[in-house]
């Protein structure tokens, strides 16, 4: 939706301190599965009253972000040289960067997704931070936070630990942990101004068992015919069911499991269509251990071939947030960010990657 693209362009125009551009269980298919049937959610059929609800109280022109400082570090060639060892063919190194700002609200980065020509985060504070684009590479930041139905702005881990986000025309849909949920903001027409509308409260439970706080629905996706997609990020025994949201403002699972590897969770997924016509999912997962460290596996298709892992001597940290975008060539352009849970001791990077499906 245009009118959001000036909110982001506000970012885009900032002087950014900008220097230069495993092993496991079988993948499950990334086939895009059918639909549960019709009484489904569809983006289309419910874009009108999510945006007369969000905006209802805003006028005019959208409220634009916050501007903060942005140092976008590259990779050095040793860093590029290590990952890009780690590519399978077909796969190219897009571009990496190290971000920071002064500004001590900036971090946290949890869900990604393209929103006309930059990139839109989502924090587990309950923040957005609009990252603007240039060439191809993070030129600037905006920030602002989400704001309850009630006008307030989302106060407590319970309200706002978003982690998924999909875009679509000027709605964000967010995925939260602890109160499992997803709420759609009208950027587009009000931008932080927006107010959340209630679009699906999410199970609690699967298989009979009681769903931890902290192992909800990490990954949010819109399907090409506008449906939601939710997956929980992994349950005690490293399952992570996929789920979809209904029309009735509820969430039922599809009966279908990511493919995480073993000892990894899913965190992110994202679909996109080919220009063959088939829709092909994106998945990301994550593991950590005191020995190894963070460690990453990114999937954009069957096989060996169509996934890339990242772990040490990568550089590498809590990646969660996931975009995907098809080129005119063909080819797919994955990004991907990590959250550094705010802390001094983790980093904020943004890989880019361009793959053949």
């Amino acid at each position: 939706m245009k009118r959001f693209t000036a909110v982001l362009a506000s970012a885009a125009a900032l002087t950014g301190l900008v220097t230069c551009a495993a092993s496991g269980a079988p993948f499950a298919s990334s086939a895009v599965q059918p639909l549960l049937n019709d009484s489904s959610f569809f983006h289309d059929a419910a874009a009108t009253g999510i945006r007369a609800q969000s905006c209802a109280d805003a006028s005019g022109e959208p409220v634009s972000f916050s501007k903060v400082s942005l140092a976008a570090t590259p990779l050095t060639a040793a860093q590029i040289t290590a990952l890009s060892k780690r590519l399978p063919a077909g796969a190219d190194f897009a571009g990496g960067w190290e971000l920071n700002s002064d500004d001590p609200n900036f971090g946290g980065l949890s869900g990604l997704a393209l929103a006309e020509d930059n990139l839109l985060a989502v924090t587990d504070a309950g923040g957005w931070v609009a990252l603007g684009l240039i060439d191809g590479a993070p030129a600037s930041a905006a920030i602002a936070y989400m704001k309850g139905a009630d006008g307030r702005f989302l106060s407590g881990k319970t309200e706002n630990d978003a982690e998924g986000l999909a875009w679509r025309d000027g709605i964000a849909f967010v995925s939260y942990e602890r109160d499992f949920r997803v709420e759609a903001f009208d950027l587009g027409s009000c931008g932080a101004a927006a107010r959340a509308v209630r679009v699906a409260a999410l199970p609690g439970e699967f298989a009979a068992k009681p769903v931890d706080a902290n192992s909800g629905p990490e990954a949010l996706a819109l399907t090409p015919e506008g449906a939601l997609l939710f997956g929980y990020e992994g349950l005690a025994d490293a399952t992570s069911p996929i789920g979809q949201v209904l029309a009735d403002g509820t969430g039922r699972w599809t009966g279908r499991l990511a493919g995480n590897p073993k000892g990894f969770a899913l965190v992110a997924m994202d679909t996109v269509r080919l220009p063959s016509g088939e829709d092909r999912e994106i998945t990301l997962y994550r593991a950590f251990d005191p020995i190894r460290g963070a460690r990453t596996v990114l999937v954009w298709g069957d096989g060996e071939a169509q996934r890339l892992t990242l772990s040490r001597p990568v550089l590498t940290d809590n990646f969660e947030g996931l975009a995907a975008d098809v080129l005119p060539d063909g080819r797919l352009r994955l990004w991907i960010v990590s959250d550094n849970n705010f802390s001094k001791l983790q980093r904020t990077l943004l890989y880019a990657f361009e793959v053949r499906p």
